[in-house]
């Protein structure tokens, strides 16, 4: 792992520790200066107060661990704290107030399950949509006096800057040290019992830590089988598709193991390791044929549910043997992703704020409008659809091949089959029990319908991108072979870094040719870069383009242009 410390002096404490209001207070005018304390500035996106809240911390039904084990988890790395603590500054998770339905003032993301106690397990805790789907930008500038102010730009839906996959690592590592570690396992167990623990508290709550873990380790067991190696993308980059399949095998491979589950007579799985893939923005979700970049279940249900399910590395044991296979899904909390997938609805792009980032040159935007339709409009302009069954119109989002590292969309496609047909059989499940639980409340054809509209008109059916420009003449640029969908670019300075693995950190930079564009940079930092457009090259993590599945090659258009033409079309970029 290449890291160092981020969140650098006075920055670290005062805008963080700020941000734990910044997404939920009324805005105040981008013109209001203040010497000391941060000042938040709204993008306008569209949703309440009430609605932030509710996608910050709704529990989906994924499971991380008992609650109260994550909030009296010592940190091995640091004597005499917390891990919890850690959560923002160590892995970029956003500060939260407490709230009604963030009782401990857990960072953004994080969400309470209370069901598994009612199966007799503790309280849990898990991550939500917002975990990986939310960012905040900071920008510091200076006034004529020299006085220098700082900037929080919550982006809601926005492209999440956590390293979720060393999150996930360190925290499990921290727990299995209380099973090695006495002194780390006695202030635990003080914590967690509120008392000083005995010899037989401490072997009670050690059996309770390798009982809940066991999947942990099961899937890590299996990931050394297979030869994959631990994923180290780095802040801001998660291929959920992959690391949901390994999840699931080894929840699978778990849940046989202790006799809960009938073996698969499948043929066995063999994962292999997949792409760096960059964490997209939500405000496009709803309206689009896409969502993934480069594969997806077309029914919003059942891919919703997917990462639910596939999220969890773990199942509350005693819930786990009450409901044997059928955990799997039955975590799954339906009405909170519904109500997140309505507001999700409502959620509009961010615009660019020109009090803070500076006015746009209307002049430059017009020209790099005529720009625009020239070098970017082919590929990034969505075809609207016409009313489908129920209606309601669709964005059709093309994918193509412009020649951008090929590992994720290859190394998928290669088991294309197998990874089809278990997502098919896996959403059909969630389907069909989705389906019971709302005929046994509310009758078979209320169900029925229920399910029509809530799909929106769309199948339960799996499709791998394919380049839309294949057969076409003068599509004549290098190609990889690999389809990507062509990101809408709506909001897209708030969307650094850019390519679907994340690999080119400005628009200044995609406008690059890509032997010229920077080899590594680093990632981490919410600290906003305004003359090339993205996030400046800060952070604990080094992001090497040299590395597999990191390539940041590929995509020419508008590397050929003038500096001024560039200039131009990077203006308008930032107006749309």
């Amino acid at each position: 792992m290449k890291l160092e410390m981020t969140w650098l002096g006075a920055l670290a404490g005062l805008a963080v520790a700020f941000v734990s209001t910044a997404c939920r207070e009324s805005t105040p005018s981008a013109t209001t200066r203040s010497p000391r304390a941060p000042q938040v500035v709204q993008l306008n996106q569209g949703w309440s107060d009430r609605e932030a809240r509710f996608y910050d911390h709704a529990n989906e039904g994924t499971n991380l661990a008992p609650l109260d084990f994550l909030l009296n988890l010592p940190d091995p790395a640091k004597a005499g704290s917390k891990f919890v603590d850690k959560l923002s500054n160590d892995y970029g998770f956003i500060r939260s107030e407490k709230s009604p339905s963030n009782p401990h003032g857990l960072p953004v993301g994080f969400a309470i399950d209370e069901r598994p106690a009612s199966f007799g397990d503790r309280v849990y805790v898990g991550i939500t949509c917002a975990a990986c789907h939310t960012r905040q930008l900071t920008y510091s500038n200076a006034d004529a006096s020299g006085q220098a102010t700082t900037y929080v730009l919550p982006v809601h839906g926005g492209p999440g800057l956590v390293d979720i996959q060393r999150f996930k690592n360190d925290l499990y590592d921290a727990i299995f040290a209380l099973l090695k570690d006495d002194k780390l396992a006695g202030e635990f167990a003080r914590g967690v019992l509120g008392r000083a623990a005995s010899a037989d508290d401490l072997v009670a709550l050690r059996s309770e830590i390798r009982e809940f873990t066991e999947p942990v380790a099961v899937t890590r067991s299996l990931l050394a089988q297979w030869k994959i190696p631990p994923a180290d993308f780095g802040p801001g980059n998660l291929n959920a598709l992959s690391q949901g399949n390994y999840n699931n095998v080894g929840l699978y491979a778990w849940l046989t193991k202790k006799g809960l589950a009938t073996p698969s007579t499948d043929p066995p799985a063999q994962p292999r390791f997949e792409g760096s893939v960059n964490l997209p923005p939500m405000w496009f979700a709803h309206a689009d044929t896409w969502a993934q970049w480069f594969a997806e279940i077309h029914d919003p249900g059942p891919r919703n549910w997917v990462q639910s399910v596939s999220t969890s590395e773990v199942r509350p044991p005693k819930m786990a043997a009450a409901l044997k296979s059928a955990v799997i899904v039955a975590s799954i909390h339906f009405d909170n992703i519904a109500e997140i997938q309505r507001s999700l609805e409502l959620l509009r792009t961010p615009k660019w704020p020109e009090a803070v980032l500076g006015s746009l040159d209307r002049a430059k935007v017009e020209e790099g409008r005529a720009l625009y339709e020239e070098h970017c409009a082919r590929c990034h302009t969505r075809t609207v659809l016409p009313p489908n069954s129920l209606g309601i119109v669709f964005k059709d989002r093309p994918a193509f091949d412009v020649g951008t590292d090929p590992t994720a969309y290859q190394q998928f496609a290669d088991a294309g089959a197998i990874r089809v047909a278990g997502l098919k059989r896996l959403s059909g499940s969630i389907l069909a029990m989705r389906q019971a639980q709302l005929a046994a409340k509310l009758g078979q054809d209320v169900a029925v319908n229920y399910m029509k509209l809530y799909s929106r008109g769309r199948p339960n059916e799996f499709a791998l991108a394919t380049d839309e420009y294949k057969d076409v003449k003068d599509a004549n640029w290098p190609k990889t072979g690999a389809a990507y969908w062509a990101s809408p670019l709506e909001g897209i300075f708030a969307s650094s870094p850019y390519f679907h693995n994340g690999s080119v950190r400005t628009l200044r930079d995609v406008l690059t040719p890509p032997a010229q564009r920077p080899k590594t940079f680093r990632t981490g930092s919410s600290e906003f870069d305004v003359d090339g457009v993205g996030l400046q090259s800060s952070g604990r993590f080094l992001y090497d383009t040299a590395e597999p599945g990191k390539g940041n090659g590929g995509h020419l258009f508008g590397t050929d242009l003038a500096q001024d033409k560039k200039a131009a079309l990077i203006e308008y970029l930032k107006s749309l």
